[in-house]
This record gives C-alpha cells, structure tokens and sequence, in this order.
C-alpha cells in the first residue's frame, strides 16, 4: 500500500541547479524510495486490456499513482529554468532519461575542474594533515565515478608533492 506524501521528506531534496545532478539524483531515488512511490522508475508501464483481470488493473492504478508523484516531486525540486528547459514527458522515467541527458554534458566541465583542483591542491598547514588527505582521495574518487582514474601510487605522489 502506498503511503502518505510527506512533504518535509519531499522538502529535504536540494533543488537540482546547474551543477548538482547526480546528488540530486541520488537525493530523488532514497526519498522516493522510502516512501514507496519510486515504482514507475523501477518498472515499465503495465500493459492492460479488456480481458485483464483485477490484479493488473490494480498493478496499472498503483503505478500511474506512482508515475505522477514522480513528476510532482522531480519538478518541484527543481528551479523554474532547469524544468523550462528539459523536454517534457508523462512517464516518469522518460523525464529522469532526458534530465540526464541534458546534464550530461556537464560532466565534461566538471572533469576538468577536479582535474585542476587535483593537481593545484596545496597544503596549507592550518588544517589537519588527515582531512587534507581524505579531500584529496574524495577528488580522486569523484573522477573515478566520472571515469577517468586516478591510480593510487599518482595519487601518492601528487599528495606528497602538495605538502
């Protein structure tokens, strides 16, 4: 059975701005997730006919219930010129595929600016030797989600080289 929309759980996703797609994203799927209404990105479309039976029927009701909460609340967390310019659809799925596509050209930029803000990072003594290393492993970790590896013994070097 589905449950109530809770808005302050609806509220708790950051709106999807030009540089936050995939925690956004990430943010959308748990919410939705944890208030069972993440079936229509989980599931295509069922099919129903005349000679369906009651079971299907249902099945179709829940997911077309699911499919426009999923529009509600990604186009509610998202700001008025990120929504003008995704290309619309009424399937839930369809409109997560085209917000995807059209961040992701964005990863291009954000590629290059880990690059650059791994291999200018210097240390600077104020802050702790260890946060300053595990930044410098989370950067790295960031590209490798982007596909673009860093092996660990560069890693190693550009870390003894910032210090």
């Amino acid at each position: 059975m589905f449950s109530v929309v809770n808005p302050s759980a609806i509220n708790s996703i950051k709106p999807l701005t030009g540089s936050n797609f995939k925690k956004w994203k990430r943010e959308l799927a748990i919410v939705l997730r944890l208030l069972d209404h993440d079936l229509a990105l989980r599931e295509e479309k069922p099919e129903v006919t005349a000679n369906s039976n009651a079971e299907q029927k249902q099945k179709l009701e829940k997911w077309e219930k699911a499919n426009r909460i999923c529009l509600l609340v990604m186009k509610k967390s998202m700001t008025e010129t990120i929504c003008g310019g995704i290309t619309q659809s009424e399937n839930a799925k369809e409109f997560l595929e085209a917000i995807g596509l059209k961040f992701k050209e964005s990863e291009k930029a954000e590629t290059g600016t880990l690059i650059t803000k791994l291999a200018t990072m210097k240390y600077d003594g104020v802050e702790d030797m260890r946060v300053y290393l595990l930044s410098m492993t989370e950067v790295a970790s960031k590209l490798k989600a982007l596909e673009i590896p860093i092996a660990d013994p560069y890693l190693g070097h550009l870390a003894l080289n910032s210090l």
